[in-house]
């Protein structure tokens, strides 16, 4: 009769382990007498949103260079006009961040004799070398963040001493924000959902999760040549510059609950 009773005893203590063990370790939860599980289905879909905007930002590249018998000389000249090509531009509002230098060299050439070749076809630098000019660099990179700005800073750059400029490169200010192209692409995630839960006779509820998916914005390019005085004395006209439009692209990666 004893035994009985510990066997009785020892297999409730079983059960109510047993019963301890579902409830901790698994999504099943007792719930009067009948099982309910945890488990939610869900959806993840992948929402876009575009639009065109206007270009923002005016690049350009402006250098200096200088050839000179004296090493001195050459650095002079150079570093001179840069500084005052910087001093003009920070003068119509570029900020200081926004003009970085991109390249500031010196170095001497190499010079060779030319011998008359004996042999054909001849051989390279068959005459005596010798050290010859120093050549001196110095090139800046501007961001204009004002297009409007971009002609009166193209001809500010063409009439100072830059022996070459490059641009305008027209974009789109990356730094900028945008929230309603965020909220667009999260309501074609969710109309995307709904399309496929209908499908399959269900409906979307409350966002899971949510990730931004990074896009690039592409933008516009122009180029631009110097406005040098030529033989005749004329200056070569500068073009209408035109800084376009860019296409802009937001994406998400959203997972809805299914009900």
């Amino acid at each position: 009769m004893q035994n009985t009773k510990n066997s009785t005893l020892l297999l409730g203590f079983i059960l109510i382990l047993t019963l301890m063990a579902i409830t901790r370790f698994t999504p099943l939860q007792p719930h009067w007498g009948s099982w309910e599980s945890k488990y939610t289905s869900t959806i993840t879909v992948t929402g876009e949103a575009k639009e065109t905007v206007n270009n923002q930002i005016a690049n350009f590249t402006a250098g200096v260079e200088a050839i000179e018998t004296d090493k001195d000389i050459a650095l002079t000249k150079v570093n001179e006009a840069m500084n005052e090509l910087i001093a003009q531009v920070k003068a119509m509002g570029v900020a200081d961040a926004d003009i970085q230098t991109q390249n500031a060299s010196v170095y001497q050439e190499t010079e060779y004799e030319q011998v008359e070749p004996m042999i054909y076809p001849p051989m390279p630098n068959t005459g005596s070398a010798r050290k010859g000019n120093w050549r001196a660099n110095n090139s800046v990179s501007i961001t204009l963040r004002n297009v409007d700005q971009a002609q009166a800073l193209l001809d500010l750059l063409n009439n100072s001493g830059a022996n070459y400029v490059y641009g305008p490169n027209f974009s789109l200010d990356t730094e900028t924000e945008n929230d309603e192209l965020l909220a667009k692409a999260v309501i074609d995630a969710r109309e995307k959902a709904e399309k496929l839960a209908t499908a399959n006779g269900q409906k979307v509820g409350k966002i899971i999760s949510l990730s931004e998916m990074d896009y690039p914005m592409y933008g516009g390019y122009a180029e631009t040549m110097s406005a040098r005085p030529m033989d005749s004395g004329k200056a070569i006209p500068a073009p209408e510059l035109e800084p376009g439009s860019s296409q802009v692209k937001q994406s998400v990666s959203v997972t809805f609950e299914l009900y």
